[in-house]
């Protein structure tokens, strides 16, 4: 049963439910959270229906009229629990075009009510497409400990001001923009403390303020979207995601990060990869001021973090030159997620007691720009070394490491695709890797861990991970 979720009008038409026992009965009362009256076709009734009959919210029918009385209803639930009965009515439902549910027979239903969290004009529901209605149930309960119970009345003050606000600003990014501060801000903490006249009178400080600005103003907010896995985005970095007019992003995001953010922003790709760039670093920069400037809120989303090897530092300076608003949400960067799944540390108290991140990316004269590093007097201070972009440049950092003192058996970690699914890990160590007869079959981005702790319980982790397939151990 596959099913898309939407939301049913019932306030015109009154929804049916056909049978008259306590299953027929809890489907009434749950339609009644929405409807102000539900038809109900059935010989006989169970005490329960009384009140509701008597208070004007259940409309009896006979079940002999159900021809006439199906057609045009917005759905119709059977719940007569006679299976061909049930039958008999979905059947009839479909002829007639009109949503049937009968509980716990998806194969008879064409839709499925989900478990509801009920917070008055704000509603969410939770369906599993009837394959775990208990799993549906655990999850409304954790959203239920989420929600504030005043949320709806929040929603229903926000409504009192929708034609004064598409009056007095236009619509798009500053209308939007106006919302999230009301339901970000002073507004909504007011009203859901319970001060619904100090709420208002801040939604209309802050409409008084927009109304009087004659230009929108945009931003720009600089984001870490991780190494690939989309759970390791931060949450402040999925809010401006579900925030974002546009969205600006690099080539190396992994699969599901991109489906958080809001269905209508733009996604721009300036993807680069070795010697091909889709559009130079100044005209990313263009194309970020001529967004902000149209009043857009733009999100530059790179991978990992934006201040390690993101260019990150050039796009802020840019940006404050141009006077347009920048934020930055740092992101896990690829060393920090490939030590957190090989279980080593990056420092250790006997080991490591620094770490050094490392560009292996060939500079504008061809020479890779940890040449112009003090690798020697790393070598002598225990230290770590996490190299990014260093896998064409990893045989020449190899013998430049060994030239400067370290160890020929320093142990190497190097991996591929770090934290999405094709993850790669290879064992090494620096002579294997300087010489000129290893062959690595991997291919980038790949990050290089180098140091003592990437040989961490060599006996432990690293052969555990080779015998379950996770890493790849090349020898002389």
């Amino acid at each position: 049963m596959a099913t898309f979720p939407i939301f049913v009008e019932v306030g015109r038409t009154a929804p049916l439910v056909v049978g008259g026992g306590n299953l027929a009965l809890s489907k009434v009362r749950l339609l009644l959270k929405r409807a102000e009256r539900v038809a109900v076709a059935a010989g006989a009734l169970v005490e329960g229906f009384r009140p509701l009959i008597d208070e004007g919210h259940v409309e009896r029918l006979d079940p002999a009229t159900l021809w006439e009385s199906l057609p045009g209803r917005p759905l119709v639930i059977s719940a007569t629990e006679d299976d061909a009965e049930d039958r008999r009515l979905s059947e009839l439902a479909r002829s007639f075009g009109v949503p049937v549910n009968v509980p716990d027979r998806p194969h008879l239903s064409t839709f499925a009510l989900g478990a509801i969290v009920d917070r008055g004009t704000v509603t969410v529901a939770i369906g599993t497409e009837g394959a775990a209605p208990v799993l549906a149930t655990r999850l409304r309960s954790s959203i239920e400990l989420e929600l504030h119970p005043r949320l709806g009345r929040l929603a229903d003050i926000a409504r009192a001001y929708r034609d004064d606000v598409a009056d007095a600003i236009a619509p798009g990014a500053a209308r939007r923009v106006f919302w999230d501060e009301v339901f970000g801000g002073a507004a909504a903490r007011a009203i859901l403390e319970g001060d619904e006249a100090e709420g208002r009178t801040a939604i209309e400080a802050l409409l008084s303020s927009e109304s009087a600005q004659t230009a929108p103003v945009g931003r720009v907010i600089l984001v870490g979207a991780g190494p690939g896995d989309p759970d390791l985005l931060t949450l402040k970095a999925v809010r401006a995601l579900k925030s974002a007019d546009v969205i600006v992003h690099d080539g190396l995001m992994g699969e599901g990060v991109l489906d958080h953010a809001r269905r209508e922003a733009q996604l721009i790709s300036v993807a680069k990869a070795k010697g091909r760039h889709s559009k130079t670093q100044a005209e990313i920069n263009a194309l970020l001021v001529a967004l902000a400037r149209e009043g857009k809120t733009v999100v530059r989303l790179k991978g990992g973090d934006p201040s390690i090897f993101g260019r990150g530092g050039e796009e802020i300076e840019m940006l404050r030159a141009s006077g347009v608003a920048v934020e930055v949400v740092p992101g896990i960067t690829a060393a920090t997620a490939a030590a957190a799944s090989l279980q080593i540390p990056l420092t250790h108290r006997d080991l490591s007691r620094s770490v050094t991140f490392l560009s292996g990316h060939a500079a504008g004269d061809g020479a890779p720009e940890f040449d112009q590093v003090d690798l020697a007097a790393l070598a002598n201070q225990g230290a770590t070394l996490a190299v990014y972009m260093g896998l064409s440049t990893s045989r020449d950092l190899a013998r430049t490491l060994i030239d400067a003192g370290w160890s020929p058996a320093m142990p190497v970690i190097i991996a591929s695709r770090v934290s999405q699914p094709g993850e790669r890990r290879i064992a090494i160590t620096l002579d294997v890797l300087a010489a000129p007869s290893t062959k690595l079959d991997i291919t980038g981005p790949a990050l290089l861990i180098i140091g003592e702790v990437a040989g961490l319980d060599a006996a432990g982790i690293v052969e555990r991970l080779a015998q379950q397939d996770h890493i790849e151990v090349v020898h002389a």
